[in-house]
């Protein structure tokens, strides 16, 4: 019988790859090929996961005459990733639950080979991870990711599937809102429950308590909302709602309900408003009628000076022009002036008659000489002139020559 040697290169072989088997034999012969028992074709040039395991060769129709068995590894990358979660069931809050990844691979996917996301955020690196006391912000998205450096077509990782975690709990973060905040008797009154919960509140029960001794707690009502038509004061007191799910239930904290009376309610409020717009309307019509007279008063005040002061006044005005007018006049001493003097004051149509008067009259007549400034004309002065010893044509003369002028009184000696 003919000696049989199968080979096998290379022995170790990445999937997709090439691999040669050999039966060496010293006469030719028919060679069939047999793995793990059972008789196989001969691996093609790109072997597959499948063509792992023990070969050996024998010849056609004597198969016990065999040679040594030869093993070939085909090795690939991480295959059919998968991620559990147990229990299996409902996942309730305050439970455990424990993630375990698993996969198909050659060489096995190691424990740090394995790692657990969170909606995409790493959350550990082993096979298994394991939540003592979940809770519902645990809920979201979960992948595993499998590597054993092999890679597949140039990827290493590998990931699973995504799996959901419902974390599911009773009622919780109860409120309770009271619509209008502040109840008045005979309006209508409007209680609301609300709570998270998963699965999500399926009924709402209303209790009030009692004023009994024993301060137990009386149902009024069911549903989310609680409405109140008319509150009356016998509604008064404290309100709580409780919330149920499938898992359980829960109580809200109390509410008072507190019922005014009508009379200090908004009738009340409505009477100080009109009180106050009265008193508001009140305060503006006397500011107005004070300020009315006080204006009239000063008109009539006003009037009256000026009366007074047109009377007084313009005499004493009048007066006071007249003496500022005669307070320039200067005496001159009695003595006869100089000629010439005498000749430049005298006007040339009354020349002659000086001349003459001067002739007949003799030094022994007392003369008194004085200047007068006349100032412009003003109307008011017109009365002066009328008043005055000075004749109206002197003054019209003196007025026409000259501002200074010169009078003379002539007294005679006795």
């Amino acid at each position: 019988m003919p000696e049989l040697t199968a080979v096998v290169e290379p022995s170790t072989v990445t999937e997709g790859n090439s691999v040669s088997l050999a039966c060496l034999s010293g006469c030719p012969t028919l060679i069939v090929w047999i793995r793990d028992g059972q008789p196989v074709t001969q691996p093609g040039v790109q072997v597959r996961r499948e063509d792992t395991g023990w070969y050996y060769c024998a010849v056609k129709g004597q198969e016990k005459v065999r040679s040594a068995p030869v093993a070939l590894n085909v090795q690939y990358a991480p295959s059919n990733v998968r991620l559990s979660v147990s229990p299996s069931g409902d996942v309730v809050k305050g439970s455990s639950v424990t993630f375990s990844c698993s996969s198909d691979a050659n060489p096995p996917v190691s424990q740090s080979g394995y790692s657990l996301y969170k909606e995409g955020q790493f959350i550990s690196s082993r096979q298994t991870h394991t939540i003592a006391v979940i809770q519902p912000s645990h809920s979201g998205r979960y992948y595993c990711q499998a590597w054993n450096n092999i890679s597949w077509r140039g990827i290493k990782l590998i990931n699973s599937v995504e799996i959901i975690l419902d974390v599911q709990y009773r009622p919780v973060n109860m409120t309770v809102l009271m619509d209008p905040p502040n109840a008045v008797e005979g309006s209508s009154v409007n209680l609301t429950c609300t709570s998270e919960a998963n699965p999500a509140t399926h009924s709402y029960t209303w209790y009030k308590r009692t004023d009994s001794p024993s301060s137990q707690m009386l149902q009024v009502g069911s549903g989310q909302v609680l409405s109140v038509p008319s509150v009356e004061a016998s509604h008064t007191g404290l309100y709580l709602c409780q919330a149920r799910n499938r898992l359980g239930e829960n109580n809200s904290t109390e509410m008072l309900l507190a019922v005014k009376g009508k009379e200090n309610g908004s009738q009340s409020l409505q009477i100080l408003s009109g009180v106050a717009g009265s008193l508001f309307i009140i305060f503006v019509i006397t500011l107005l009628l004070f300020w009315m007279k006080k204006k009239i008063h000063a008109e009539e005040k006003a009037v009256s000076d000026f009366s007074l002061s047109g009377k007084g006044s313009s005499s004493s005005t009048t007066e006071d022009q007249c003496n500022s007018v005669y307070a320039n006049i200067h005496t001159f001493p009695s003595s006869p002036p100089p000629a010439p003097a005498a000749q430049d004051f005298t006007p040339p149509s009354n020349r002659n008659s000086h001349q003459e008067h001067d002739a007949n009259t003799s030094y022994g007549d007392e003369v008194t000489y004085s200047t007068v400034t006349i100032k412009p004309r003003d109307p008011s002065l017109q009365r002066c002139m009328n008043n005055s010893n000075v004749s109206q044509d002197s003054w019209s003369t003196a007025g026409e020559t000259d501002s200074n002028v010169i009078y003379a009184t002539i007294a005679k000696s006795s």
